[in-house]
């Protein structure tokens, strides 16, 4: 149920569990609709806006509710949003962090704009790669969070006329959060990119090899623990960030390199390639937690086959494990027949 969220005034809709087919020509609401869905599993909008911004011009307030069904369970979220207080429930119990929602309901976010944590700045592949983890594993989301309070309140002190010993005191903690983030991260790159390559080596029809590396922002030296190689670059560069008052390494400024057949996909692929690379790194995310937690994520594209070739998009469909539940918002509804859903017209709702 949907009241005053976005352009929806007041409506219902009640799902197959093979999902739907959302059509209708611009503005009708397609990609708010996902983003009403996904909000049961963030607590906030998968676009980069304000709670506020989620609510009908029309209204001072909005008020949704969803149930899913999960291991047979029955699970009834509700949230209202006004004068930026926000409040979410589930089965009637509060839910104080948004974040504990990552516990419950898991999708995975096909978007148009993925094409940017490719080509972009290496925040959109952090990004990427921290709500992936955060996802697969709730503990390294309480661990992303710890680093950046961590990072926060040095960056504070960075910033005025510190004593030495205080400074050491941050420095041992950033240093030993930052070392157990990028190792998690790690081992999280172990068995994702072996996947990574399967895929887009399937979506290419084998003309092509997809690679991944991990970026680090200070010298790495595989004879030397994480730690202790970080722990040697900050006192390096010590009087660097005493001048700019920010911390200058650590996970937070770490990025992933993509490359096909060994040239950088930022700068050497075409859209086709950067399109291909990202729904193959989004099937992954949703595949690493279905091997985990035996949970199968649902899956939510937002138009993202409309610009690939016939081959391309019919190798993606394969890759598809049928008991996903899967959403798909586009304004040509013949491009995705092939995916069998129930069609849902925007335009006929009341």
């Amino acid at each position: 149920m949907l009241r005053n969220f976005r352009n929806f005034s007041d409506v219902e809709f009640d799902f197959y569990k093979s999902g739907a087919l959302i059509s209708g020509e611009n503005g009708t609401g397609k990609t708010n609709l996902l983003e009403a869905i996904s909000f049961f599993a963030f607590g906030k909008s998968f676009r980069n806006c304000h709670d506020t911004d989620l609510i009908n011009f029309s209204s001072d307030h909005l008020h949704i509710r969803g149930e899913f069904v999960k291991n047979e369970h029955i699970l009834q979220f509700e949230s209202g949003i006004e004068k930026n207080r926000k409040k979410i429930s589930l089965n009637g119990s509060r839910i104080n962090r948004t974040s504990n929602l990552y516990k419950f309901i898991k999708t995975v976010y096909f978007s148009p704009e993925d094409v940017e944590f490719l080509s972009g700045a290496p925040v959109f592949r952090r990004n990427f790669l921290d709500q992936a983890l955060s996802q697969y594993s709730f503990s390294y989301l309480e661990l992303l969070r710890r680093y950046s309070h961590i990072l926060k309140q040095r960056n504070i002190l960075l910033k005025t006329e510190y004593e030495n010993a205080i400074k050491k005191s941050w420095d041992k903690q950033l240093i030993n959060y930052g070392s157990k983030l990028i190792d998690c991260r790690l081992k999280y790159l172990d068995s994702f990119i072996p996947r990574l390559q399967k895929n887009y080596q399937c979506i290419s029809a084998n003309r092509e090899n997809l690679s991944l590396k991990y970026r680090y922002s200070f010298p790495r030296r595989e004879s030397e623990s994480l730690s202790s190689d970080l722990e040697e670059y900050l006192e390096e560069i010590a009087g660097q960030e005493k001048e700019t008052g920010h911390t200058l390494a650590g996970p937070h400024l770490d990025d992933l390199q993509f490359e096909i057949d060994n040239h950088p996909v930022r700068s050497f692929a075409s859209q086709g390639q950067k399109r291909s690379t990202a729904i193959s790194a989004r099937l992954v995310q949703a595949e690493m937690i279905r091997v985990k937690d035996s949970e199968t994520p649902i899956l939510m594209f937002d138009d993202v086959l409309a610009d690939l070739d016939k081959i391309r998009t019919r190798n993606i469909i394969k890759l598809l494990h049928s008991d996903h539940q899967i959403f798909i918002a586009s304004p040509n509804a013949a491009i995705y027949k092939d995916f069998k859903l129930k069609e849902i017209k925007l335009e006929l709702l009341p």
